[in-house]
């Protein structure tokens, strides 16, 4: 979309440029002696009927795609084609019919293909593109987890960020916690991320950058408390313990250090593990270390 373009009076752009009203050689023409008294052609009440008929489709058709539903988007689109005729917004929107016969109660992975696909065609048309986002992962948000999600398609969460944040009835906070739990969990599972995929959020783009590989960054990004570490769970504090002492065998250094970091931080831990944790933290990366002891809260 053009960024000289003009906005329609009292209005915001169209999100489909060309289908949001009649062209003009739709409807019979206004008798041109039928004047206003200031001059100017009346308009035939039946352009006005077939003008409001188009916007209300066009609009329909916004709402369907924004939240997911694609059969009916579908549904619409072909209205409006055969009533009004194709428009400059028809092939874009005729891509759109992929996600209407797709599964989307099957396995996420499925329709998270189909969108993967779909995506990079629509980028000429980053409205559209980020509609077609919004509603994907609207619906699949419906039944299933963030987590889930990003297990089926680790490569989505940028855009699954992304709509995590607009997502109706949860304050920023929430939305943020969330969407920065999903970045330190795929660190934690070792997957580069570009910060450029992350400027909505100053603190995690800037995070990014540093010159760490992204298990340590998960580290440095607790540090810097941009999100939590979850606290050790029962059946998890034995293989800590072997963590702690240095007995866990091939254990990621990486990884030693973020489950140090954990033992320590929580309140249910004995003083003795707590202090054989921060030792071994020190042993696998001082610098972090001497940061956690900073910014540790006095006991």
């Amino acid at each position: 979309m053009s960024s000289t373009t003009s906005p329609p009076p009292g209005g915001q752009l169209p999100l489909f440029p060309g289908i949001t009203g009649p062209r003009p050689e739709e409807g019979p023409p206004a008798d041109s002696s039928d004047a206003t008294s200031e001059g100017s052609p009346a308009l035939d009440i039946r352009q006005i009927e077939l003008f409001a008929d188009h916007v209300a489709l066009a609009r329909d058709l916004e709402l369907a795609i924004s939240g997911g539903r694609f059969e009916e988007a579908a549904r619409i689109r072909l209205a409006i084609d055969e009533t009004f005729g194709a428009s400059p917004a028809s092939p874009s929107l005729a891509l759109l019919d992929r996600l209407a016969s797709v599964q989307w109660e099957g396995p996420p992975g499925v329709p998270l293909a189909a969108w993967a696909e779909l995506d990079p065609l629509l980028a000429g048309q980053p409205s559209l593109q980020d509609h077609v986002r919004t509603g994907a992962f609207t619906r699949l948000l419906q039944t299933r987890t963030s987590s889930e999600l990003l297990a089926a398609r680790p490569d989505s969460l940028p855009a699954l960020v992304r709509v995590l944040a607009l997502r109706p009835g949860r304050s920023p906070q929430e939305a943020r916690l969330e969407a920065r739990g999903l970045v330190r969990d795929s660190l934690l599972a070792g997957r580069m991320l570009d910060a450029l995929d992350f400027r909505q959020d100053e603190a995690v783009a800037d995070l990014l950058p540093e010159d760490m590989p992204p298990r340590w960054l998960a580290s440095l990004g607790r540090l810097r408390r941009l999100w939590p570490a979850p606290p050790p769970a029962e059946a998890e504090w034995e293989a800590l313990r072997q963590i702690a002492r240095g007995d866990a065998g091939s254990e990621d250094p990486a990884l030693a250090f973020w489950h140090c970091m954990r033992i320590a931080e929580s309140p249910d831990c004995p003083d003795g593990l707590r202090h054989q944790a921060r030792r071994r933290m020190k042993q696998l990366h001082p610098d972090l270390h001497a940061l956690f002891m900073r910014r540790e809260p006095p006991r």
